[in-house]
């Protein structure tokens, strides 16, 4: 008599396949989804990081090469200047859609709806410092504000991304 030799697999074999094929899942899963946050927070610092310094070097440029600075003082919130072709140009904040944007006169945005602008701790959107020297010849002016993409209280805290801008212009007098 021929004893029939059964083929296939255990039960034991088959629960430790599929077990050992969860644990991969789940860590390879894992891998993916810390891959994609941290993409996304490496695009938002980009993005940050570029509006912030085309809005930065814009107003260094215009200050730089300004005539002259209207109301020279410590702690504005505005900066207004004379261009070398005689007119104001003035750098301000201005809500539109409950994003506030670094804009100027001229109808130029320094800054998209994409980021917005958080206060500072003394409350401001946007630091202006002017400084006159002693004989009044010339003026220093130093400017920060800070960026943010993402809403603290709807977004995930590792889905939001602030820098801090600031830098110091001085005037060449013409």
């Amino acid at each position: 008599m021929r004893i029939k030799r059964q083929t296939g697999f255990t039960l034991i074999e088959l629960l430790v396949v599929t077990t050992l094929s969860v644990i991969l899942m789940l860590a390879s899963s894992v891998l993916f989804m810390t891959f994609l946050v941290g993409k996304g927070k490496i695009n938002s610092l980009q993005l940050i990081k570029n509006e912030g310094d085309y809005a930065l070097s814009k107003m260094e440029f215009l200050i730089r090469n300004a005539i002259d600075i209207s109301d020279c003082e410590l702690g504005m919130t505005e900066l207004t200047i004379k261009s070398l072709d005689g007119q104001d140009t003035r750098f301000f904040i201005e809500e539109d859609a409950g994003s506030r944007k670094i804009a100027s006169n001229s109808g130029i945005y320094l800054t998209s709806g994409s980021v917005d602008l958080a206060t500072n701790a003394d409350g401001q959107y946007l630091q202006v410092d002017c400084y006159e020297s002693d004989d009044q010849r010339s003026k220093y002016v130093n400017l920060s504000f800070i960026l943010r993409k993402g809403v603290p209280g709807v977004d995930l805290s590792r889905d939001i991304v602030e820098q801090e801008f600031s830098t110091g212009v001085a005037v060449r007098s013409f």
